[in-house]
């Protein structure tokens, strides 16, 4: 009786053991499943971060560094054609005994030099058949009748009525042909800006999904393997899978924080920042075409009422760009204590149709106001204008006397008050409100560039590798125990 007892105590405790042993291989098995499941997801992850980070960063560099890079060329070739044409009427007006004279000259071909440049800068950077066309007309119209009559206006400066010929048959060509085919390419460039924005937004939340489905499953794989072994082995802590549980946390909030702001911060670049950089070309254009035609006026005063309705014209084309409605900029765009003054960027959103057709459609400066400084530089902005403005009105009055020698005085030089001297302030104060969007456009790539480089490498790269060797070290560390 007694050894029937024993070998049934045995058989059971046989049968238990082996319930027992097949249950702790089972467990181990599936804690080691899990892990390698853990590892392959944080691999995975890793991919698909580095490949978000890569992305998001070459999209910043194709705006800054393709985008902007060929709208810089575009501006920048239409000022320095209007400088060179300014250049030319100082030229072909002033005698050889004004100081001014040489300077003139000297400006001619400096100016004529630099647009070369950034003429040669935006044929590099052609994209589309419309760019090429528009760059077409404009480089042939150039060299085969602006610059041609530039050249005849040097060459025969001594005869008078030769130089101012050979004057208004240039600037006819940069008002009718150059300048119209280089806003053009301006329009187009911006536009392809724009489109690269919008598009760049959607292909990093693309991203941010593939990288947030995948890490979130990481995230919650490895919180319950963790439960799971305090459970099974008794153990408060396991510290591979517990670091690794708590660095999927970290590296999954911060990598999804900096690929949700780059979309945003893209769109501060593009419609905050250049838009206005843009806007304050064309300003500087109106301006340019503005000054050309008070001097074409002296230089051709036959026509006198004709360059004074296309100064006007080019005056109004200033208002709208900078408040968008005619008479707006005899209102202070400042108040109280040098605040801006808010109604005047209602105003400016309200803008006409017909108005914004005018200005093809460009938002008014003062209705984009967005960083420090930028309203205090549009009142200066403002002052200078209204200066332009009044001494025009002065111009004119010396011409319909008859002093056109104190008229070529007044519109030429730069004592406080003269013509010159109040648009020279105006442009600079348009200058000065397009360097602050600038940096602002700068400075955002400048933060971003390395922000992405950095995080890529330590939360992207090394996090996820991290991960995947904490989880192997963690789970081979309890696997043992059990």
């Amino acid at each position: 009786m007694a050894n029937t007892d024993v070998v049934s105590v045995r058989s059971v405790l046989k049968t238990t053991n082996r319930s027992l042993i097949r249950v702790l291989a089972q467990t181990r098995y599936r804690f080691a499943t899990m892990g390698a499941v853990a590892v392959l997801l944080a691999l995975l992850t890793l991919f698909l971060a580095t490949q978000a980070y890569s992305v998001s960063s070459e999209l910043f560099r194709g705006i800054v560094e393709t985008n902007s890079t060929t709208v810089d060329a575009s501006e920048r070739a239409l000022q320095y054609i209007a400088q060179a044409s300014q250049a030319a009427a100082d030229y072909a007006m002033l005698t050889s005994d004004t100081p001014l004279f040489e300077q003139a000259q000297n400006n001619i071909f400096r100016n004529f030099s630099s647009f070369r440049d950034e003429m040669s800068r935006l044929d590099a950077n052609l994209q589309t058949d419309d760019e090429r066309s528009a760059f077409i007309v404009a480089d042939t119209m150039t060299y085969s009748r602006f610059w041609r009559h530039v050249s005849n206006l040097v060459a025969q400066r001594t005869n008078d009525a030769v130089a101012r010929r050979e004057y208004l048959e240039s600037d006819n060509h940069v008002r009718s042909w150059i300048n119209p085919a280089l806003e053009e390419l301006e329009t187009l460039n911006f536009d392809q800006m724009v489109r690269a924005g919008e598009s760049a937004g959607g292909i990093i939340f693309g991203q941010i999904v593939l990288f947030a489905i995948v890490a979130a499953n990481l995230v919650l794989l490895l919180t319950y393997l963790s439960f799971q072994l305090r459970q099974k082995v008794r153990r408060y802590l396991t510290p591979g899978i517990d670091i690794a549980m708590i660095l999927s946390y970290v590296t999954f909030w911060v990598i999804l924080g900096n690929l949700l702001n780059a979309p945003g911060q893209i769109n501060t670049m593009i419609q905050s920042a250049y838009r206005s950089v843009s806007a304050s070309s064309r300003v500087l254009v109106d301006a340019n075409l503005a000054n050309r035609a008070e001097s074409s006026v002296l230089i051709d005063t036959d026509k006198f009422q004709i360059w004074n309705e296309r100064f006007d014209e080019a005056i109004q084309h200033i208002e709208l760009r900078i408040c968008g409605r005619p008479g707006c900029s005899e209102t202070t765009f400042l108040q109280g204590t040098g605040r801006f003054n808010i109604q005047v960027a209602l105003n400016a959103q309200q803008i006409s149709r017909e108005n914004s057709d005018a200005i093809d459609n460009i938002i008014p400066l003062v209705a984009n106001v967005t960083f420090n400084g930028e309203a205090e530089e549009l009142e200066a902005a403002r002052l200078a204008f209204r200066d332009y403005v009044n001494t025009n009105v002065e111009l004119r009055k010396l011409i319909e006397v008859g002093d056109l020698e104190g008229a070529i005085a007044f519109n030429t030089g730069m004592d406080i008050g003269n013509s010159q001297e109040v648009f020279e302030r105006f442009a600079a104060a348009m200058t000065d409100l397009s360097k602050i969007n600038r940096g602002v456009f700068d400075q955002i790539w400048q933060t971003e560039r390395p922000t992405l480089q950095t995080n890529q490498l330590i939360f992207g790269f090394i996090g996820y590798l991290a991960i995947a060797i904490l989880v192997i070290i963690g789970v081979s560390h309890r696997i043992r125990e059990l």
